[in-house]
C-alpha cells in the first residue's frame, strides 16, 4: 500500500496529498511523508493554508524545504509585509472565533480589505455555513476574486461539500463555469470528491439529504442554466448579425438606397416581410 501511495503523491493534487501526509504523519510512515512533504513543498499549497490543516513540525519542514529550493531574490520579492500579515492572520482569527462584530472593527481600523485577506476564501474553507452568510452580508467582498493559487470562492466552497455554501455564494453571483489554472470547474471538484456509491446512496425517510447529491445537483443545475444563458446570447446576436448581413446585401443590390426611408427602418419592413 505505501508503495502504491509513493507512486500516487507525484500525481495526485496536491489536495489529495495533504491527507495522504496527514495519514503518513499519524502512522510514522517516514519515506512516504519525506514524499509528500517535498510534494507540497513544489507546490502551490498556500502558507495559510498549511499553518491551518497540517502539524507544527510538518509545516516548519515544508516551509523549511521551500527556502532552500527558491533563489534567494524570489525569496525576497514572496515576502508579505508584515504589518499586513498581521492585520490579515487578525482577520482569520476573527473568522475563526465566529466574530463578523470584531472584523467589521478590523476592517475600519486597517487598510487591509477583506479582499486582500482572501477572507471570503478563507470563511468559505474553515467557518461556519452562518459566518460565510454574514461576511456576504456585508457586500464588500469581490465574490469572483481569485487567490493566489487562482481559485475563486466557489472552488474553494465546493471542497466543502455544504449545498447551503454552494447555493448562498451562487445567489450572491458567484460564476460556476470558472475554472482554476488546471481547467476544474466547481463541479468538478466536487465530482472528484464524490464516492459513486455515496451519490447514488438513497436518502432514508426522515433522515438528511445526501449532501454530497446535493451538491453536486446544485452545480450541475447552475451550469445547465449558464449554458442556456450563453447558447441563448450567442444566438440572438448571431440573428441580428445575419439580418444585418442581408440588409446589407440588399444595399449592395441598390434596394436600400432608392427608399426614401432610413436604414433602421428599412430593416424593420425587411423583417416584417
Amino acid at each position: 500500500m505505501q508503495r502504491h501511495l509513493l507512486n500516487f503523491v507525484e500525481k495526485a493534487l496536491v489536495e489529495d496529498v495533504v491527507p495522504i501526509l496527514m495519514a503518513a504523519f499519524n502512522c510514522q510512515l517516514d519515506q512516504l511523508l519525506s514524499r509528500c512533504i517535498h510534494r507540497v513543498a513544489k507546490s502551490d499549497f498556500d502558507n495559510i493554508s498549511l499553518d491551518k490543516e497540517l502539524p507544527h513540525e510538518v509545516v516548519t519542514e515544508i516551509k523549511s524545504c521551500r527556502l532552500s529550493m527558491r533563489p534567494e531574490s524570489a525569496a525576497d520579492e514572496m515576502e508579505v509585509e508584515p504589518l499586513s500579515e498581521k492585520s490579515i492572520r487578525r482577520i482569520h482569527k476573527s473568522l475563526d472565533s465566529d466574530d463578523v462584530e470584531l472584523l467589521k472593527l478590523l476592517l475600519n481600523e486597517s487598510r487591509v480589505t477583506l479582499d486582500d485577506a482572501y477572507a471570503l476564501h478563507y470563511a468559505c474553507a474553515y467557518s461556519d455555513s452562518k459566518v460565510i452568510q454574514e461576511v456576504l452580508g456585508l457586500g464588500v467582498a469581490d465574490i469572483l476574486r481569485r487567490n493566489s493559487r487562482g481559485y475563486t470562492v466557489l472552488h474553494v466552497a465546493a471542497r466543502r461539500k455544504d449545498p447551503s455554501i454552494l447555493v448562498a455564494l451562487l445567489n450572491k453571483g458567484a460564476c460556476a463555469t470558472d475554472t482554476t489554472p488546471d481547467g476544474q470547474t466547481a463541479l468538478s471538484i466536487c465530482q472528484r470528491l464524490t464516492r459513486r456509491k455515496d451519490y447514488h446512496e438513497k436518502t432514508e425517510q426522515c433522515k438528511k439529504s445526501n449532501k454530497d447529491r446535493l451538491c453536486v445537483d446544485v452545480l450541475e443545475r447552475e451550469m445547465r442554466r449558464s449554458s442556456m444563458t450563453v447558447s441563448m446570447s450567442v444566438s440572438s446576436q448571431l440573428t441580428a448579425d445575419d439580418l444585418h448581413m442581408r440588409l446589407d446585401y440588399l444595399e449592395d443590390r441598390g434596394m436600400a438606397f432608392t427608399c426614401p426611408l432610413s436604414r433602421s427602418l428599412c430593416l424593420h419592413q425587411y423583417i416584417s416581410i
